[in-house]
């Protein structure tokens, strides 16, 4: 589940900190609560016209558009609803400025009137990287999120924000650098700490230097749902077997009803003696592939390389790579389990400064934490 925090309004800001006094401001899209009101001004109209039409006309028939009376009052409030927020979206605003020793925010809000407060950056505890789901009817995205984090959640300040993760864990250790202050990120077992000086370090290092927690499960037996093969240059873990789970079960849903429907439209088509169209055999094609793709994720597999060397990530199908990303061990600098608030799922999160690559998507979470361990003594020699 996501973590409960204040949010900020942005998707796209950037504080840049090259000159001091330095300024940014946190606000929603101003193009879109232009388009909000645009769009709500076009569905008033449209109820307005719809309800003096149901009104003044004697018949209904083939006059209105909506032809029921509560349909356009409907309308009406929607489209009242979406011009009021797309109004408070756009006047709502923070205003931030930073002196090289103290913020001063200036909060203006939809409705009331405007205040301002100040806190030295003394008073903040580290610089915080975390990934939120955002969704707007249809379309849903993450928004990557690096703020100073603060005990009150009313003085956390937005420094870096976006629905691109291009660079994220970058842009996130030189804001840490720059302020001399403790990476932060919302990690399995709550909100965990690096210190600045820590980041380049690999995991390796870490370990040498005695900055590493304890560790106890990775000596336990495996779990049940992994396969682990200790090899003399290398060991491999898989998941064993398929793993069903809501969108495995959704995938088979899916190849059965387009099979289904497939046949069901032949045999119709053949007793009423039509002949088949080519739009038709154009649709099973169609069909065809959506049965093939369904059928072979629940076959798609993925396993875990660890060697002396490299990690890597391949994704199999009926054994045969398909596809592998790499990470040099010496680069490695964390492992940890990565929520995905797209799909609900944690994976574990191998990561370096160039790239993390994830695996273990489909497994509990209680095996994930295991498998973690796992990795660490591994990597540590531990």
């Amino acid at each position: 589940m996501l973590t409960r925090v204040p949010d900020h309004f942005s998707s796209n800001l950037k504080f840049d900190f090259a000159k001091l006094p330095a300024t940014v401001t946190d606000r929603s899209s101003a193009l879109m609560s232009v388009l909000g009101i645009i769009f709500g001004s076009m569905l008033l109209g449209l109820g307005i016209f719809e309800l003096l039409n149901f009104i003044n006309a004697e018949n209904m028939g083939g006059k209105s558009l909506l032809t029921v009376e509560i349909g356009a009052v409907f309308v009406i409030f929607l489209a009242l609803g979406l011009i009021i927020g797309s109004v408070f979206s756009f006047i709502r605003a923070k205003k931030i400025f930073f002196d090289g020793k103290e913020f001063k925010i200036f909060c203006r809000p939809a409705v009331g009137v405007t205040y301002s407060f100040s806190e030295p950056l003394s008073g903040y505890a580290g610089v915080r990287l975390r990934v939120l789901f955002i969704q707007s009817g249809l379309f849903n995205k993450n928004r990557y999120i690096i703020d100073l984090y603060h005990q009150d959640p009313n003085k956390i300040i937005p420094l870096y924000i976006s629905t691109k993760n291009k660079n994220i864990r970058k842009i996130w250790e030189g804001y840490a650098k720059m302020f001399k202050l403790p990476a932060l990120s919302i990690g399995d077992r709550g909100l965990v700490q690096r210190e600045y000086a820590d980041l380049d370090k690999s995991l390796k290092e870490l370990a040498d230097a005695g900055k590493l927690p304890f560790i106890a499960s990775g000596k336990f037996p495996a779990p049940s749902s992994l396969e682990i093969e200790e090899k003399k240059l290398e060991t491999v873990i898989e998941p064993a077997g398929i793993y069903w789970d809501t969108f495995s079960t959704l995938f088979l849903f899916i190849a059965i009803a387009a099979v289904f429907l497939l046949t069901a439209g032949g045999v119709y088509l053949t007793i009423i003696g039509t002949t088949l169209p080519l739009k038709y055999w154009a649709l099973g094609a169609i069909l065809l592939v959506v049965v093939a793709y369904f059928a072979l994720k629940l076959f798609n597999s993925y396993r875990l390389i660890i060697s002396d060397s490299h990690i890597a990530v391949c994704e199999t199908l009926f054994g045969s790579v398909l596809k592998m990303d790499t990470l040099d061990v010496k680069k490695i600098e964390n492992v940890e389990l990565s929520y995905n608030p797209t799909i609900d799922r944690y994976s574990l999160a191998i990561i370096s400064d160039d790239k993390i690559i994830t695996f273990g998507s489909r497994l509990p979470v209680s095996d994930l934490l295991w498998l973690k361990d796992y990795v660490i003594r591994k990597l540590t020699g531990n």
